[in-house]
């Protein structure tokens, strides 16, 4: 059974507060391997409520890109400046020091080499356009929305990425 529109659009309007609100109004799905292979561009970021974390972590500057690549290693960037087409080049081309893969429910399992702990975020594909009051970014279907948590499963940070083409 499909959600009303306009609860649709309500559900997503908390995307980032509330994915669980925006998963009742099947407006997300878990992640599949092949959602993710690609390069990635965040295009929305926020922090959760009450989150205790050190915001000023480098890990958290306005222009984030990943890279899933299909022999399930990743590479990630964080800048304070758009990255330049050489430097896009460049990330796509990084030796990954991070693997990564999916659970059955879509969690989005990373591990960097040599670290015991394995970082685990919850990995969302958006099914359908929705438009958010308060941002003039569209959400669109195949974009994903990646919500980090701590060690107590509680959401931490919450990221909605949006595929890049080659070329841009």
């Amino acid at each position: 059974m499909r959600a009303p529109r306009a609860l649709s659009s309500l559900a997503l309007a908390v995307l980032l507060a509330a994915p669980a609100l925006a998963e009742e109004a099947d407006v997300l799905r878990p992640c599949r391997r092949p959602d993710l292979i690609g390069f990635w561009q965040v295009i929305r970021f926020g922090f959760a409520i009450g989150a205790e974390i050190d915001r000023s972590d480098p890990a958290y500057q306005v222009h984030q890109h990943y890279v899933f690549n299909s022999n399930a290693t990743m590479a990630y960037a964080a800048s304070d400046a758009p990255p330049t087409p050489a430097e896009h080049r460049a990330l796509l081309r990084t030796p990954a020091t991070v693997t990564w893969a999916l659970d059955r429910s879509g969690r989005l399992l990373r591990q960097e080499a040599g670290a015991p702990r394995v970082a685990r975020t919850e990995c969302r594909v958006v099914t359908r356009e929705v438009r958010d009051p308060r941002s003039p970014v569209p959400v669109l279907p195949g974009d994903v929305l990646l919500t980090d948590q701590g060690e107590d499963e509680r959401p931490l940070t919450r990221r909605l990425l949006r595929k890049v083409q080659a070329g841009e």
